[in-house]
């Protein structure tokens, strides 16, 4: 079955790609992949379903006048979108670990043309100055590495809310948007200080990662430092002041 899925999936993307290259349409913000070994992500952009519940609540609720610290900027095609929705000059911190998809990201959110956007190489990690991180070929399941991890394990530098905040100014009732595959747990654990001074959280849940219990704990978390829960979409979340 899986084969006949990428039969299908393939037979979209390259009718696609034969008509326009690798620009796909997100949202109404023009965005470019590199070439992909794996159809996936060009046919999820195709079909609408790229990141369907956080572009929704992106969509709905990301304040224009708010600094946004993102993790997880991947592609940079959610970054796009961050982008269309903030005006001039407001502060846009992303993180992206994964080095073979910086440059992507870094056109995709049209860094050069926003002078108060950065991206910054790292992921978020609480256990020393450097991080190890699984970057797989699926740039979307790319992790903070384990011991079941073993190829494709790389170093990065790890970095930490409290100082990606700081670096933006302490922004008060910053918005923080955030998809790193489970690594949300030990990030909303550690810096609920620093989470008491968001304004809104648009986050995705993995309970895959650390099961229904780990994703209580995060809910709680977030509870704890002032958020309350308004909305879910399947397993991304948003949360704002009470």
């Amino acid at each position: 079955m899986s084969v006949i899925r990428d039969f299908l999936r393939w037979r979209r993307v390259r009718r696609h790609v034969a008509r326009h290259g690798w620009r796909f349409d997100f949202h109404g913000i023009a965005v470019t992949l590199p070439e992909m070994e794996s159809p996936g992500c060009a046919n999820a952009l195709l079909r609408g379903k790229y990141e369907a519940e956080e572009a929704a609540l992106i969509g709905a609720h990301l304040p224009a006048d708010r600094a946004v610290i993102e993790l997880g900027g991947s592609l940079g095609i959610v970054s796009a979108l961050i982008a269309s929705r903030l005006g001039a000059g407001v502060p846009h911190v992303i993180v992206e670990a994964n080095p073979a998809v910086l440059d992507t990201c870094r056109a995709n959110a049209g860094l050069a043309a926003r002078p108060a956007a950065v991206l910054r190489e790292a992921a978020v990690f609480y256990g020393g100055p450097v991080a190890r991180f699984a970057a797989g070929g699926n740039v979307h399941a790319n992790h903070l590495a384990g011991a079941q991890d073993s190829a494709g394990v790389i170093e990065v530098p790890a970095v930490t809310l409290r100082a990606l905040w700081e670096g933006a100014g302490a922004p008060e009732g910053f918005s923080l948007v955030c998809d790193i595959e489970g690594g949300e747990a030990p990030m909303v654990a550690q810096e609920r200080d620093v989470l008491a001074h968001a304004g809104m959280v648009i986050l995705e849940l993995h309970p895959g990662q650390y099961g229904r219990q780990g994703e209580a704990e995060v809910i709680a978390g977030l509870a704890a430092a002032g958020l309350v829960l308004r909305e879910r979409r399947a397993d991304v979340g948003l949360w704002t002041r009470a």
